[in-house]
């Protein structure tokens, strides 16, 4: 399995997006952040949901590294995604629930 970093330079790539200033920008970052994230660096969970908005990409592709790219495009409107539930959540709560969620996956492979 391919590394997060490695997935935002794919999404990067797929979606065309040659100048990190511009994506900065509509994120409300600083470029050097994407730099960061790119090389696998610390990014919290707000800045990946907006990243996945701003590059209409998966959340669990680009977290989780599960399924491809753009599988939320694929998702029923009838349940909601567990993204959406991530969001009713305290940004501390969800990350510990994520945090959660990476250390079972790990143990899984």
């Amino acid at each position: 399995m391919n590394s997060r970093g490695a997935r935002i330079k794919q999404a990067l790539e797929a979606r065309a997006v040659h100048k990190q200033h511009a994506l900065a920008r509509a994120l409300g970052v600083h470029e050097s952040a994407i730099t960061r994230w790119k090389e696998d660096g610390t990014m919290t969970l707000d800045n990946a949901i907006a990243l996945c908005r701003e590059l209409d990409i998966s959340a669990d592709w680009l977290l989780l590294g599960i399924g491809h790219m753009d599988q939320h495009k694929e998702r029923s409107e009838v349940a909601p995604a567990h993204t959406e539930l991530l969001a009713l959540l305290s940004p501390g709560a969800a990350a510990a629930l994520m945090k959660f969620i990476r250390l079972v996956a790990a143990g899984q492979s």
